[in-house]
């Protein structure tokens, strides 16, 4: 054939049929994948880049009123004026605010954080005049620890496991990779200054006297040098370093002389006081004991999985070399191990994949088509780890789901190549190059058509705004790179090693009675025209035909709008930890906070399958997720509890994590009971999640109407079936004592305020007065703390029975200054995007169908009047009326499927686009995209017999089998066009075409829906991959009978 009769497919074969670049190509290819495959990063999920920070501003005394409306309110003011903020939410306390700051997905960190921290640098001066220096903090997934070490002992003091840790944590600071090591719990060491009031009084000597004493006494400074001979630096000043020295340093005088500190004060080695503490239990253990755990974070980009393996060999090592014989150490998470094992798993997958693709090539077409589809397929793959690697993205399960996902479309170039050279072979009883150019060019052209439509099927979601965009990018971006490299790897390899190695079975013998290739394929025909020939014949049952089609579809949406199939965002997945938040009343006391803790844990240790539980008890546990809300500055005390359970690995149990959690969950509102505190489940997600399920946020100028609003709604939800627990935010406040100065009786005393306020500071807070100068410690920082003993200032009587001094030198009872003012206190005040918001939560039972469990369709303004319920945006500005406004986990399920359904639209378009420009038809385009809607009819049914919910991936799959049943369309209708320009008829054309294009097209539909299918195997994308297999199962089996009955039926007139 001459090459100006060849189309770009046939002229590609035609040069490169003998081209001994080929096998080079081939060969650089798997090298190129193989070396970015080692290379690049593992993580078990992909990175979620949503830059956010903290911005804390203390603002002390200031109340919580003054503060949420000079201060906070102003701030996020300020931060809005960022472009690329996405949302500012405030919280303000008595004593600080706190901003939580959230830019667009995908702005740079840098960048971010540079304009945020310019920001407060300009404002700087607005800030009230007796306000803090505002502190940036990052926050996010890069917070998120890769891995945590837990040390507890029977025997062993908190003191002991606190110099330990410390010696480990300087040596994994060392490794490359790790970002920080942040310590929980613990003892440090302190010298701990203890007045004795009494003694005070007595010798009229105020504590901020002995503050400024000590802090005078221990200080050394450089002081210059001495040029003579020899040169001498000079240092003036004393460094304590023994509790003799600290105890003369005099602190006033009486009659009889100095007064030193050791006849006024108890000086003793000690521990800095915390209102914390950490515990753990572990098979083994009759009960909690002390702990400290040691959470890694890692830098970005790095490869987790090799930093966490070289944290625990690290561990390893210090184990056998320095750890006590009576210290445990246990490593309580390991993302890294975690990335490693789900990675692998998929790779897994897509070898089963490819394996299984290859076999079905053997069974239709042959070992020899399965030799070249085994070659042809990891070339293909090579360039998606190579992209990656040059594009920033890791190696995850969502990532690889790309290739996987691929493997049945990009299999299709080369079956549909292979198949046409091998019938055109076989017609011809022979093998030539020409025979092989021209098959390929016969089929070449629609080829790339169909690939470009799957591009542009893919392509657009990979715009997906959000969490959820950069969660699926990889896998439109990694398809698409797929598809695009197995085109040319169809029309370079395929052609090249098809001409080598196909075979000619049958010889040619065209009046040969022996059945045959021709003899099996009329045999094929009369099979088809048999399914066709009654749509065909009659109108009817054409018309008959597409009720049923419509019906069938219409059944398949109402499962979703029953909910008898639910919409969701990411599957659960099976994790060997998660946390148990608890949270007690405001006066809730360490004492009470433990109390709790250790009856959970009795409780919980119970369930076969835990092997271990760490308990964080007044201080932030290490994140192992994003935290979805925030907190109040002062959120952190010991009403807050967070216990990490750890459980057994995976092949040793046969429940999943989520089925344990949800057993847990059941209970969890009734042992929390008795101690009147609330709790939920905390889980690591799969991707993009929600902490709560159901997240209801009031708005309105009026607290009062907020609250009531909020109240009656939480009493609602707790009413539901399937509601295991819920609550509120803001907490209720803490009993308050206000303690006001009385300026006249201070004026008439002789006493000065502010020398009242820093007695009560120094008396119950404490003061740092500086650094411990002695080298027996270590690593760790000793401060000198002033304060007074517990028992001498946890009562209101201890501070009445306080004293200071007044101008004369006087002792005057703080009793006799201060107005005693108790009061409930003031809630914390929280904001959204400058609006106050009150907000409520509620836990579901995944195991209850959500209609059972929610009927949030009753929640309307006709059973609430007074509440305006918004489902799509919040409100634009507070104004006086009352809004419940449904956000969370429901908020960001429909912001990603408002962007999958934008998505879909655009696919549509190009879609329509590019078939009209194709085929010169305005008709023929809608046509060939008519059976897209009959996905669904395998999607939906088959989610439903599944049992599983359809999350953002599945709808993706469907979205890619857009792309599948519109390519084999475009090859049923181009074929027939071929038959009618033989000078066929209609009828005999569709049949003809339809009958000859089925191998192929059902071997594309098996390899997809067994090849890619394979992510139902892995939960992370079991949701994906069940829509591939049922979706082309389904479409591809009507599709087969739908484009030729409407192909006859849109042109039958014009043929007649």
């Amino acid at each position: 054939m001459a090459d100006s009769n060849l189309g770009l497919a046939g002229r590609i074969a035609k040069r490169l049929l003998d081209s001994p670049v080929v096998p080079l190509f081939l060969i650089a290819s798997l090298l190129m994948g193989g070396y970015a495959l080692l290379v690049t990063p593992r993580e078990d999920r992909p990175n979620i880049d949503v830059p956010t920070a903290m911005v804390l501003i203390p603002w002390p005394g200031a109340g919580v009123e003054r503060v949420d409306n000079q201060l906070a309110r102003k701030a996020a003011g300020w931060v809005q004026e960022i472009a690329s903020v996405s949302e500012v939410r405030s919280s303000s306390s008595t004593h600080a605010a706190l901003l939580s700051v959230e830019f667009e997905a995908g702005t740079a960190r840098e960048k971010a954080y540079a304009q945020l921290a310019e920001l407060f640098g300009a404002h700087a001066a607005d800030l009230p005049a007796t306000a803090g220096t505002p502190t940036i903090e990052t926050f996010g997934e890069s917070r998120l620890v890769v891995l945590m070490a837990t040390l507890s002992s029977k025997t062993a003091s908190p003191s002991t496991l606190e110099d330990i840790t410390t010696e480990l944590s300087a040596d994994l600071l060392r490794i490359p990779g790790v970002r920080g090591v942040e310590q929980f719990g613990g003892d440090r060491p302190a010298i701990e200054i203890l007045p004795r009031p009494t003694e005070l009084a007595a010798r009229k000597i105020p504590l901020n006297q002995i503050a400024e004493a000590v802090a005078g006494a221990n200080r050394q400074v450089p002081t210059g040098r001495l040029e003579d001979q020899p040169v001498t630096n000079l240092q003036a000043g004393l460094r304590l370093d023994t509790l003799a020295q600290l105890g003369r340093i005099p602190v006033g005088s009486d009659g009889g002389g100095p007064v030193y500190l050791e006849q006024v004060a108890d000086l003793r080695a000690g521990r800095v006081e915390q209102n914390q503490a950490v515990l753990h239990w572990q098979k083994g253990y009759s009960t909690l004991f002390p702990a400290v755990t040691l959470a890694v974070t890692s830098l970005e980009g790095q490869n987790v999985s090799e930093i966490t393996k070289a944290v625990v060999d690290r561990v390893q090592e210090f184990r056998s070399s320095a750890l006590p014989s009576d210290v445990h150490l246990d490593i309580t998470h390991d993302s890294g191990t975690d990335a490693t094992a789900r990675v692998y798993s998929v790779l897994s997958q897509l070898l089963t994949g490819t394996l299984v693709v290859v076999g079905i090539i053997w069974l239709g077409l042959g070992w020899r088509a399965a030799v070249i589809i085994a070659i042809m397929m990891p070339v293909s793959l090579a360039v998606v780890p190579y992209l990656y690697n040059y594009l920033g993205f890791t190696l995850n399960p969502v990532s690889i789901a790309a290739m996987i996902l691929a493997i049945g479309i990009l299999s299709d170039d080369a079956v549909v190549m292979l198949e046409n050279v091998a019938r055109h072979f076989q017609r011809a009883g022979k093998k030539s190059r020409e025979l092989t150019i021209n098959a390929v060019n016969e089929v070449g052209n629609p080829t790339i058509l169909a690939d470009l439509l799957v591009v542009a099927t893919l392509l657009p979601t990979a715009y997906i705004t959000g969490e959820m965009g950069q969660y699926v990018r990889a896998i439109p971006i990694g398809a698409s790179a797929a598809v695009l490299f197995s085109l040319l790897v169809a029309l370079t390899i395929t052609p090249y090693f098809g001409y080598r190695l196909l075979k000619v079975e049958q010889p040619a013998d065209r009046n040969t009675d022996t059945p045959g290739a021709q003899e099996q394929e009329s045999r094929f025909v009369a099979f088809y025209r048999l399914i066709l020939s009654p749509f065909i014949s009659s109108a009817a049952m054409r018309w008959l035909f597409y009720l049923v089609l419509i019906l069938m579809l219409l059944a398949s949406f109402a499962l979703v709008a029953t909910r008898t199939v639910q919409i969701g965002l990411t599957p659960l997945l099976d994790r060997n930890v998660f946390a148990v938040n608890v949270e007690l009343p405001a006066s809730t006391t360490l004492t009470d906070s433990l109390t709790t803790a250790s009856d959970l844990n009795r409780r919980l240790r119970e369930i076969p399958e835990v092997r271990g539980i760490t308990v964080y008890a007044g201080l932030s546990a290490p994140m192992l997720y994003p935290p979805e809300t925030l907190t109040s500055p002062e959120h952190k005390a010991p009403r807050d509890l967070t216990l990490h359970v750890n459980l057994v690995p995976e092949e040793e149990r046969d429940r999943q994590s989520y089925e344990i959690n949800r057993e847990i969950a059941h209970q969890l509102s009734s042992w929390l009971e008795p101690y009147g505190a609330t709790g939920h489940i905390g889980r690591i997600p799969s991707g993009p999640a929600s902490d709560r399920a159901i997240t209801a946020e009031v708005y309105g100028a009026d607290q009062q109407s907020r609250q009531a609003t909020a109240d009656k709604l939480e009493q609602w939800l707790a009413r539901q079936e399937g509601v295991i627990s819920t609550s509120q935010s803001p907490n209720a406040a803490m009993p308050e004592l206000n303690l006001h100065v009385n300026p006249e009786r201070a004026a008439t005393l002789g006493v000065v305020p502010a020398e009242v306020t820093r007695t009560l500071y120094l008396a119950i807070a404490g003061d740092t007065l500086g650094d411990w100068a002695s080298r027996d410690y270590g690593r760790n920082s000793v401060p000198i703390i002033l304060r007074l003993d517990k028992a001498d200032r946890d009562s209101e009587q201890a501070i009445r029975s306080l004293y200071t001094v007044s101008t004369e030198g006087e002792a005057v009872p703080l009793e006799s200054l201060l107005d005693f003012d108790h009061n409930q206190g003031d809630q914390s005040r929280f904001r959204r995007d400058l609006m106050p918001v009150t907000t409520v939560f509620a836990d579901l039972d995944r195991s209850v169908a959500e209609p059972a469990a929610v009927q949030i369709e009753s929640l309307t303004d006709e059973h609430w009047p007074d509440t305006d319920i918004r489902w799509l945006r919040p409100p634009d500005s507070a104004n006086s009326d009352t809004v419940a406004y449904w956000s969370g986990e429901w908020e960001m399920t429909r912001d990603v499927y408002r962007d999958l359904g934008v998505a879909a639209l655009v696919v549509i378009i190009l879609i329509y686009v590019l078939l009209s420009g194709w085929f010169s038809s305005y008709l023929l385009p809608i046509l060939i995209m008519l059976p897209i809607p009959l996905i669904f009819i395998g999607v939906l049914p088959a989610h439903w017999l599944w049992g599983i919910n359809i999350a953002g991936t599945g709808v993706l799959g469907v979205i890619a089998l857009g792309g599948i049943v519109t390519r084999n369309a475009i090859l049923l209708v181009d074929f027939i066009q071929q038959r009618l320009d033989e000078g066929m008829d209609l009828k005999e054309a569709v049949i003809q075409a339809g009958a000859q294009r089925t191998r192929p097209i059902l071997l594309t539909a098996a390899t997809v829906m067994f090849g890619s299918g394979v992510l139902i195997l892995e939960p992370a994308l079991e949701p994906l991959g069940l829509t591939l297999a049922s979706g082309v199962l389904v479409s591809t089996l009507l599709t087969l009978v739908v484009i030729p009955v409407l192909y006859f039926h849109a042109f039958r007139e014009t043929a007649e």
